[in-house]
């Protein structure tokens, strides 16, 4: 069945501007490419996740055997580990992707909340290592209005086309969903916050606090900095998505970084909890940041006296306590504080070798 054919029941009551931005999306749009290739240690991590231990995921010499010219990202994969944008930084690559077109149809129909109420996949080409998605999306059908036990609202079904470099088909998703949550008087949906592809993750996060955009960075020279001088203040919202994030980011799966219970009950901390490499990401971003991206880290030296959790913000500020040239390496000591929104601060410290006009 076509989207065309399908779609011959948009409800006849909505506005006709409604009518007319949902008949665009019944086009399938020009394929999207996806940020980054099939890779060994998604497929690893994807597997770590679900506890299987199929070897046409894991082991390369077996799915050789079986025909392939490497391991096989599992069915579900595809979805969100090998074609979703990232967040950050934002855009991607200096563009702005398409949204999922989920988030298109809420906007649309002035309904702020959506959940999934179910999906169909069919699968074609398996996807291998050093494969890239392109995705297409097109909307399939809009129901009238429904009333159900979460509240009134339209359902709605939506296709997602995965083909891989070569414009082989590897996948076709159907999902369905329930769209509700409209407020009497209202004339659009909440705005959204920042930038990213989820209006709920940027509000959570926090994204409007973060700046957000990435800088313009500028090479810092050496004979350009004095003793005393300040960097930049560098101010992150630690939330508990942003510890999710961390935890994934950084395969640091210990409970007192993402589970609320454990940390108060055993860790008597008030919420979870960045972890060590997150300090010295920090640390570092700061000094970068501030120097520029052809400036080379040479130390960090940061104490954890205290634990920033989920609901404080990480602030960190820095000032050049020394400046000099060892083996011919033009560098600076910054002293360095990380504290929160109610402190104390914690001294860290960093050296930086910098760009130099002799």
């Amino acid at each position: 069945m076509t989207a065309t054919e399908e779609l011959d029941s948009i409800p006849e009551n909505l506005p006709e501007e409604t009518k007319r931005k949902l008949r665009t999306l019944t086009r399938e749009s020009e394929p999207e490419t996806a940020p980054l290739e099939v890779n060994e240690y998604l497929i690893r991590h994807w597997c770590e996740t679900l506890e299987d231990g199929n070897p046409l995921y894991l082991d390369e010499q077996y799915a050789k055997a079986q025909g392939f010219r490497s391991v096989v990202a599992p069915p579900g994969s595809f979805m969100t580990a090998f074609s979703m944008q990232f967040r950050w930084p934002w855009p991607p690559g200096g563009r702005d992707p398409a949204p999922h077109i989920h988030y298109s149809i809420k906007e649309i129909l002035n309904l702020p909340v959506g959940i999934i109420t179910a999906i169909e996949v069919e699968m074609g080409e398996p996807l291998q290592i050093g494969d890239r998605l392109n995705v297409s999306q097109l909307l399939v059908s809009v129901s009238e209005w429904k009333k159900t036990r979460l509240g009134e609202g339209h359902f709605w079904t939506m296709d997602r086309i995965y083909r891989n470099q070569r414009k082989q088909l590897v996948a076709r998703e159907r999902m369905s969903a329930f769209g509700y949550g409209r407020q009497e008087g209202t004339q659009k949906p909440a705005a959204k916050t920042g930038g990213g592809w989820s209006p709920a993750i940027e509000e959570v996060i926090q994204g409007d606090r973060t700046g957000y955009q990435p800088q313009k960075f500028r090479d810092l020279m050496w004979e350009d900095v004095h003793e005393g001088q300040e960097l930049p203040k560098v101010v992150m919202p630690i939330t508990v998505t942003r510890c999710v994030y961390l935890a994934s980011a950084t395969r640091d799966f210990s409970p007192q970084h993402s589970n609320r219970d454990y940390c108060v009950e055993r860790s008597k901390t008030k919420d979870v909890f960045v972890n060590t490499p997150f300090n010295v990401g920090m640390v570092s971003r700061l000094l970068t940041d501030w120097a520029g991206p052809r400036s080379v880290v040479r130390r960090v030296k940061v104490a954890m006296k205290q634990n920033i959790c989920a609901g404080d913000d990480m602030i960190l500020t820095g000032k050049v306590i020394k400046k000099y040239i060892e083996n011919g390496d033009h560098r600076v000591d910054v002293d360095i504080m990380n504290s929160t929104q109610e402190g104390p601060p914690t001294p860290c410290s960093g050296t930086l070798s910098l760009l130099s006009r002799g």
